[in-house]
């Protein structure tokens, strides 16, 4: 008699999906007489079947039929009601995501409820989403040691430009574009530019004005011969896009444009050792921008850029790298952390850890820590780091904290739920755990447990904390 499939719904775009392989990959070696069945759009899954793990995709217009069935496991990754849907009809023996339950949802799983509450809420987010899949079931340390395919040059001279994002605001503009296949052209590199149907006029508009036409590829391949392409790649310049993923995916070096409202310790390439390059402003990493101006992207200049490029092909192990030709840009490389967590890690000379990269660890640490208790070393040694190096922020951290357990004392006496805003209200460095809190909260339907679990979870880490 066969197994019980395993079933993963992710039905969002193409760079998700991409996301998901290294759970496809976990699922196919832990349950490996279990047939592992995704649902996904068509017209990503199609383009991708060569390079993805070995499973069998549905459309979403399956799910009914799906729902039906029995499965040993079943795993949502997707926001939308159709999946919460099907994940409340199937009956399997676990569950993780969101479920429909009457005209709400019930999210099952530690990290599955705190990636569900990172929408909009990201700030200081110190996950990437590929691990955040995994961790309901993957230890750290063994999601550390899962096969990768590492990223290596080709030696052909070629480098990929990957020209659109499914936002304006993520990508570079056109001229920056054309000055870049100009500087790199001339120092004897061949640029390719590459996009979908939606670059087509822009790939046009790069390839006619730079000169290189023949370099042009953009709405000219299917999304398996672009794979077929970036295996041929000594680099890949990208903004954070789904071919992003695909190249990270494969295999070829990357070096990440992350521009506008991404976050690349969340959705950046994942691979050891990737390339990232940001602005050095304290407000990159955001869901939306709040400034006036784009302050991000301007600080992409095609030269600067250029000569980054040209050094990283001279060297791709990265070592002494011209910190002083990229000023404005940090430079990043990917890693796997002493946990086996992704991080980031930056790469020239003069840069040194931020209080918002402090911040971030230490965020890491407390959700592992509320997660399993083990971790509470862990937690000890950030605190007194941010203490040690950014006094007054960890002051105002412990401020808002204590202010945090007295706000929910409160509501806990009047028997009322917190105010929709309430997570906002708090805080900036404080909106990562109020929002996963709030949410936790909702889930429970403000349940005396609920309350208790919060509670609890609020006075561990205030005696964890120095005293304001």
């Amino acid at each position: 008699m066969a197994a019980d499939p395993v079933l993963v719904l992710q039905l969002h775009r193409l760079g998700d999906l991409l996301l998901t392989f290294p759970l496809l990959r976990w699922l196919r070696k832990k349950w490996s007489s279990h047939p592992v069945w995704v649902v996904a759009e068509p017209h990503f899954f199609s383009g991708l079947m060569p390079f993805a793990p070995d499973v069998v995709f549905f459309p979403p217009s399956h799910c009914h039929v799906l729902a039906q069935g029995q499965y040993a496991a079943a795993i949502n990754l997707s926001s939308n009601q159709q999946a919460a849907d099907c994940m409340a009809q199937l009956r399997a023996e676990q569950k993780w995501g969101p479920i429909a339950a009457g005209e709400n949802r019930h999210i099952r799983g530690y990290w599955h409820l705190y990636r569900a509450a990172l929408t909009h809420n990201n700030r200081n987010n110190p996950f990437h989403w590929a691990d955040l899949h995994l961790l309901d079931m993957v230890p750290p340390e063994d999601i550390a040691a899962m096969q990768r395919v590492l990223p290596r040059p080709t030696g052909t001279g070629r480098v990929g430009l990957v020209l659109g994002a499914s936002e304006k605001a993520k990508r570079p503009d056109a001229q920056f574009w054309i000055r870049l296949a100009r500087h790199l052209q001339k120092a004897g590199v061949r640029p390719l530019f590459l996009g979908g149907e939606a670059e087509r006029e822009l790939g046009e508009e790069v390839g006619r004005k730079s000169g290189l036409n023949a370099a042009n590829f953009c709405g000219k391949l299917s999304l398996r011969e672009v794979g077929s392409l970036m295996r041929t790649l000594d680099l890949c310049i990208t903004p954070d896009t789904g071919p992003m993923h695909l190249a990270d995916h494969l295999g070829t070096p990357v070096l990440n444009l992350s521009m506008g409202p991404v976050h690349a310790r969340e959705t950046g390439p994942s691979a050891p050792g990737q390339w990232v390059l940001r602005a050095g402003m304290s407000c990159v990493g955001c869901w939306q921008c709040a400034r006036e101006h784009l302050f991000c992207k301007r600080a992409f200049r095609p030269a600067a850029v250029a000569r980054a490029v040209l050094a990283l092909l001279d060297n791709p192990a990265g070592n002494a790298l011209p910190a002083a030709h990229i000023a404005g840009l940090r430079l990043l490389r990917t890693e796997r952390d002493s946990m086996g967590l992704h991080a980031l890690v930056p790469r020239l000379p003069e840069e040194s850890p931020t209080c918002r990269a402090a911040l971030e660890d230490l965020w890491q640490a407390v959700f592992l820590f509320l997660h399993k208790a083990a971790y509470l070393p862990l937690l000890h040694s950030r605190v007194q780091r941010l203490h040690r190096e950014f006094p007054l922020l960890s002051r105002k951290l412990v401020t808002g904290l204590h202010s945090l357990c007295a706000s929910c004392a409160g509501h806990i006496r009047r028997g009322s739920p917190l105010p929709a805003d309430f997570w906002r209200t708090q805080p900036p460095l404080l909106r990562l755990f109020s929002g996963h809190m709030h949410m936790t909260l909702q889930n429970t339907g403000y349940s005396p447990q609920g309350w208790q679990d919060a509670l609890r979870s609020l006075g561990a880490l205030a005696a964890v904390f120095p005293k304001a």
